[in-house]
């Protein structure tokens, strides 16, 4: 009988006891198909030769690199192990493949792999790892990425455990499965990472996982938890997790944290899967002691000595032919002494008489790279298009993110109204940053633009300081994860202003899955048009969203045509029940114009500060709320606490997400409205169920 163990190896049969060595390169469409046993004794090794790196790639959506050529009336394979193996498959399709199919396995060990899959499937097929009818099966030190699926899904698998293994950017980091394929699976010192959209490991009944000195990291769902099902732990750290523990955990009806479970910042020195310090973290984090006796957790021991950076060079731009006279064009020479400073550096635009004119976007994509220009200008010359003047970003989740960037001192001509007008272009920015971590924006003027400075899908970590953006014709700061839940986190803007622009949309847009965004002492002033202040929201996504934890301090919006600060879930008719807004803080905030809190936003507070208009609960500050959209627009909670009012609105009534009172799917809520201790110039205008509003002390004011 011929046994095809693999079709890159022309269809040998294997013993007991044989390791097969593959030799390092791509292996396309040549997938690892094996059949063949081994014994307890003497496994079958599949390994990438000693010192060399095997990459198995599959260009076909539905074709697996790695695979057990099985079915359920197989004989089981057993006693297999598959080493430091390095999985691709980026293409999209429906119902598409894992990356290691480990279909009827037992006695199976997986060490040392790195799979990724990207692809897109809308079905979520593309596991990384795939465990289907499973036993007594071990994965060790890999690193597993699957972009629109699973790291780890486990269908009637027993005994099988996940040891040191990181899991980033995926939909589940673990599925374990229930129902009639239940599952068994124990997971240890794992790292799971920016899930997308869903949780860090989702038990199904009546499966069990069990999960200790594991780190889940950045998983923000609303919906799904961190861990949720009928599994347990103890000993682990869930860092910026939106819901933490799912019904079941830990044999509680609501899920409960186990006894030495913390919520510490593990203090990763690395959000780069391109670097060798990659989720790692240093000897004093509290990551380091957190385990079990004292035992670190996640999965790497910590780095003992934090790596020390040299002193950077300085590299001139003019040196490089940068001339700054406003006739030459400037950009390849700017280029040139960015990729000189491609290993770390400053890039100094020395100051003009003119400005360094560019024609394209100057794009930084290496790390601890700084531009410096105190007093210089880059003016985008007239029709090279619709373009970013100053991108800062890495190759994505899936290859790098560029880190630890600084732009300081610049200012920013963008030249917009003598680009191309066309609105199917793209839209311009001043800054860019996307695919970047630790970005640091600073002393910048930006002029005549599009959009100003935005913070894009997978931006964490980053700052924005005494910044002015004025004359822009659409938003003139940006922290938006583009739809990807969570993909935009812990933004910062300090002193950042906008100002005087006859016409635009809006000043600040905070939307699509941003978490953890704080301004302090930022301004908006003197806008014409729409001309929205700072504005927190969704645009009308099919799939869960949440834009959780924004902090205004100090925040101010004076003479500008729309409303001061506007806060929803969607706007306009769209309804979209699994899309939420909550914890934003308005704290000594300040407003002239109108306000708006609608549509199902959840703990919202405004403390202190003074509001010189409406300030509606449940309506449109100017128009309220259309009939046909009730049920919508009421919040769910909300308190006003010591702050000066002209005037509150409040609908009071009876709410549904999804549009629709008595909705069996989405609960009707009421609405909680607290006012403590506010002062009004107008009686507070109540519409619906009084109940529902609490009023503390109100003044009226003469």
């Amino acid at each position: 009988m011929k046994v095809f163990d693999t079709s890159i190896l022309g269809g040998r049969s294997f013993s007991p006891g044989d390791v097969i060595n593959l030799a390092a390169g791509e292996y396309i469409d040549r997938p690892l198909n094996f059949c063949q046993s081994g014994s307890s004794e003497q496994p079958i090794v599949y390994r990438s030769a000693p010192g060399e790196r095997a990459v198995l790639i599959s260009t076909a959506f539905n074709r697996a690199p790695v695979r057990h050529l099985a079915n359920r009336r197989s004989t089981r394979t057993a006693h297999v192990v598959l080493e430091d193996l390095t999985v691709r498959n980026a293409t999209d399709g429906n119902h598409g493949a894992p990356g290691i199919d480990l279909f009827g396995v037992s006695h199976f060990s997986v060490r040392g792999c790195n799979v990724h899959i990207s692809g897109r499937d809308i079905n979520g097929d593309n596991n990384a790892i795939r465990l289907f009818d499973a036993d007594h099966v071990t994965i060790a030190g890999c690193r597993l990425h699957s972009r629109y699926a699973n790291g780890i899904a486990a269908w009637a698998t027993a005994d099988c455990e996940v040891s040191h293994t990181v899991i980033y950017e995926s939909f589940h980091g673990v599925i374990v499965a229930g129902g009639r394929y239940t599952s068994e699976l124990a997971v240890r010192n794992c790292t799971i990472y920016a899930t997308n959209q869903h949780g860090g490991i989702l038990v199904q009944k009546p499966s069990h996982a069990s999960v200790t000195s594991s780190i889940i990291a950045q998983t923000p769902s609303p919906v799904l938890a961190a861990l949720g099902g009928p599994g347990s732990g103890d000993f682990n750290c869930l860092w910026n997790a939106a819901s933490g523990y799912g019904i079941g955990w830990n044999g509680s009806t609501t899920g409960r944290a186990g006894p030495h479970d913390t919520r510490v910042d593990p203090q990763f020195l690395s959000l780069n899967p391109a670097s060798p310090l990659f989720l790692r973290f240093a000897a004093n984090s509290p990551a380091s002691t957190a385990g079990e006796n004292r035992s670190y957790i996640g999965a790497f021991p910590p780095v003992q000595k934090t790596p020390t950076h040299p002193a950077t060079a300085k590299f001139n731009v003019q040196d490089y032919g940068a001339i700054g006279d406003g006739v030459h064009d400037d950009t390849n020479a700017i280029l040139a002494a960015i990729n000189a400073a491609r290993s770390g550096g400053t890039v100094v635009f020395p100051k003009t008489s003119s400005h360094y004119l560019i024609s394209k976007t100057i794009r930084v994509n290496r790390d601890r790279v700084k531009l410096y220009g105190s007093g210089a200008t880059l003016k985008l010359k007239a029709k090279s298009g619709r373009v970013h003047m100053i991108e800062v970003s890495g190759d994505g989740p899936t290859k790098s993110i560029v880190e630890h960037v600084t732009i300081e001192g610049l200012s920013l001509d963008g030249n917009y109204r003598q680009q191309p007008q066309q609105r199917s272009g793209e839209i311009p920015r001043g800054v860019w940053v996307e695919n970047a971590g630790r970005v640091t924006l600073k002393d910048l003027t930006i002029r005549d633009v599009y959009c100003g400075a935005s913070f894009a899908k997978n931006s964490r970590e980053c700052d924005a300081i005494d910044i002015t953006v004025t004359d822009w014709d659409h938003d003139a700061y940006g922290a938006s994860g583009w739809g990807q839940n969570g993909g935009c986190t812990d933004i910062r803007f300090i002193r950042c202003k906008a100002v005087d622009t006859s016409r635009c949309v809006k000043a600040w847009e905070i939307e699509e899955g941003a978490q953890r965004v704080y301004l302090e002492d930022c301004q908006i002033e003197n806008l014409g048009g729409t001309g929205t202040g700072f504005y927190v929201r969704h645009h009308a996504y099919r799939w869960p969203l949440l834009v959780d934890d924004v902090t205004f301090v100090r925040c101010k919006a004076t003479n500008i045509s729309g409303a001061g600060f506007l806060i929803t879930t969607v706007p306009g008719e769209a309804i979209r029940p699994a899309i939420r807004t909550r914890n934003v803080r308005l704290i000594n905030c300040r407003s002239d114009a109108p306000v708006t809190i609608a549509c199902g936003v959840e703990d919202v507070q405004i403390q202190g500060g003074r509001f010189d208009a409406t300030v509606a609960l449940g309506f449109d500050a100017k128009s309220g709320a259309p009939v046909d959209d009730a049920p919508k627009w009421p919040v769910r909670s909300v308190l006003l606490d010591n702050c000066q009012i002209q005037g509150v609105k409040i609908n009071a009534r009876k709410g549904n997400s999804n549009g629709r009172l008595g909705d069996t799917r989405y609960r009707d809520y009421e609405p909680r409205v607290r006012l403590k201790a506010v002062r009004v110039k107008k009686p507070v205008e109540i519409v619906g169920n009084k109940a529902n509003v609490v009023i503390e002390d109100a003044v009226k004011l003469e």
